[in-house]
């Protein structure tokens, strides 16, 4: 089987691609993003967004054309970028209510329901907070070894 590349150094590029698949967000605000290629193909994009490096905290959005995106291995160096790389304790998303299928993803990668945010997309569109902390990723992950292959672009064809 043939290992998800990652694209480190497109994060314009990557933001916009996925904004423009996520309905309620129009601007992540400062960010960065990882983009995903399988086979070459640009399938799939991480935004990590609204960074408290006091907190050690970070919200994660993510948006996907195909679920070739989802292996181990990709799952892994996505999580090492905030819990290694910017050094958070706990990483969270807030997701539509009604987006079941983002929970049950959310869910799958080892996020943990904490609560529900009355009003969190705009008045009576709620939101489901979930969140993976730093031991809960080591528990189920292990340490980081960086067998991911990176990805370097010159151009954003990828997007």
């Amino acid at each position: 089987m043939q290992k998800n590349k990652l694209i480190y150094d497109a994060s314009d590029c990557v933001t916009q691609w996925v904004i423009d698949r996520i309905p309620h967000v129009s601007d992540f605000g400062p960010c960065y993003s990882i983009g995903i290629l399988s086979n070459d193909k640009f399938i799939a994009g991480v935004t990590y967004h609204d960074y408290q490096k006091a907190f050690g905290t970070v919200q994660l959005s993510m948006a996907a054309d195909s679920p070739l995106w989802a292996k181990r291995d990709t799952i892994h160096a996505l999580l090492n970028y905030p819990f290694n790389m910017l050094e958070c304790y706990r990483v969270f998303t807030l997701t539509p209510i009604d987006n079941t299928k983002a929970i049950a993803v959310n869910k799958s990668i080892g996020f943990l329901h904490e609560c529900i945010a009355h009003s969190g997309f705009g008045k009576n569109r709620h939101a489901v907070s979930m969140r993976l902390l730093k031991p809960e990723y080591l528990r189920i992950y292990g340490e980081y070894e960086n067998g991911q292959e990176r990805t370097f672009t010159t151009s954003s064809d990828n997007c």
